[in-house]
This record gives structure tokens, sequence and C-alpha cells, in this order.
């Protein structure tokens, strides 16, 4: 069963879990905490602010100016101090917390390889300004659960390329070119989606599973259960 819940969480990509209960409200309202300080706020569908999920995000220029500067430190923040009780958000983009700009931040911790067969990369908290990624379609595709902030509560089976050629830039200015494999690939496919105005679930094919988490988590549990009498 713990097994279970922790692949759960690292199927996903900028989602954590919340058990059944736990609302979303409840959710949005804790990590809101004015206490807390945190300036920025989860964006969902269901958000009266929810229009900047489907508007393209801008282009950073580079130097970056002040503001630029004080939201990459607010949003490095966020994404450290979200927590659920399955671990820790691997991507994040700026969409999400109300910022129509081209700036993500992902992680990928060494633990993560325990619960993956496709992770082949370890990656600390790292923000990439303007990414963009070209598919190695020679690589083919893989269909994998995702999960995201801005769909609370629900999960779906995505296609994604499994090998991708991708550029972003530092926030200090220096450029990235790299190729991404597996579990990388799809979560920058995921969280670049997001500045494209893009969420997953406009990515379900008609074979493609998507329902509420609390059934997937049930089916996976049945499925469990049926492979340990065979």
């Amino acid at each position: 069963m713990i097994k279970i819940l922790i692949l759960i969480a690292y199927l996903s990509m900028s989602y954590f879990l919340v058990s059944s209960h736990v609302s979303a409200t409840t959710m949005s309202n804790n990590l809101n905490n004015p206490a807390a300080h945190r300036p920025l706020q989860l964006v969902t569908l269901d958000s009266p602010e929810h229009s900047v999920l489907r508007t393209p995000a801008k282009t950073i220029q580079f130097p970056l100016d002040s503001e630029t500067q004080q939201f990459i430190r607010d949003l490095q923040i966020f994404f450290r101090d979200l927590k659920s009780p399955l671990g820790n958000p691997a991507g994040l983009a700026a969409p999400q917390v109300g910022h129509a700009l081209r700036i993500i931040i992902i992680q990928i911790p060494e633990t993560a390889k325990a619960k993956r067969k496709d992770v082949y990369d370890v990656v600390p908290p790292t923000v990439l300004i303007n990414p963009t990624y070209t598919p190695v379609e020679v690589g083919g595709e893989h269909k994998d659960w995702e999960g995201c902030f801005s769909v609370p509560d629900r999960m779906g089976e995505v296609y994604r390329y499994n090998e991708i050629h991708y550029t972003a830039y530092t926030p200090e200015g220096k450029q990235i070119n790299a190729v991404a494999h597996g579990f990388l690939a799809r979560l920058i496919q995921h969280e670049v989606g997001h500045l494209n105005a893009e969420l997953y679930i406009d990515r379900l094919r008609p074979d493609c599973r998507f329902d509420l988490v609390e059934n997937i988590m049930k089916m996976m549990r049945a499925t469990v259960a049926d492979e340990k009498i065979k």
C-alpha cells in the first residue's frame, strides 16, 4: 500500500496527492497562509484567475529585471515549501502561480530512482527560463500517469516522447543545450506545455484513462492484489 502511494507521487508532474480527507480548498488555504509569507498562490481550473492557464506565456528578456528576479526567488521558496504526505512536487510552471512568464522549476531527487524505472537523471531544484524542446521521434512515445496542481484531484494517462532535445537559460543567462530521457523528458514536456497554454488533459487520447485519484488508487490496489493471487 505504501509503495503504491509513493509510486503515484513520482508519476506526477506539477502535482502532489491529496488524501480523501483533504479537499483542494483546504490544500490551497494551507499553501497560502499569510502567516507563511508566501506571495504566490496556486491557480487551478476552478480558480477565478484560471485564464492564465490558457494564456501563452511571455518570453523573458535578459538581463533579468528586478521584478523577474524577485519572482524567481518567490517561486523557489514556494516550490521548496510545497509539501504533502507523499513527497515534494517534481515541477511547477509560472502560469500555475498566476504569472504568464516562460519560467519553470523542476527537481528529481536521488530517491526517485528507487521508485521509477525511467529515472536516469538526478536534478536539484532548478529554474529554467524560456525552455523549449524538440522530440527525438525515433525514440518513440510512452504512456504513463500524470497529475497536475492545476487539475486538482485527478490523474490521467498521457503519451510523451521518451527522448527530447531541450534548450533553456539559467537565471544568470547561461544557455543550456541538452538531451533528456525518460522521466526528465516527460517532466520538461509537461512543464513546457503549461507555458504554451496546454494542460495534460488536452493530450488525452481515446485509450488514455482519466479519473479521480481515489479511483486510480483503488484500481492500483486491486491490480497488486490480483498479482499476489497469481
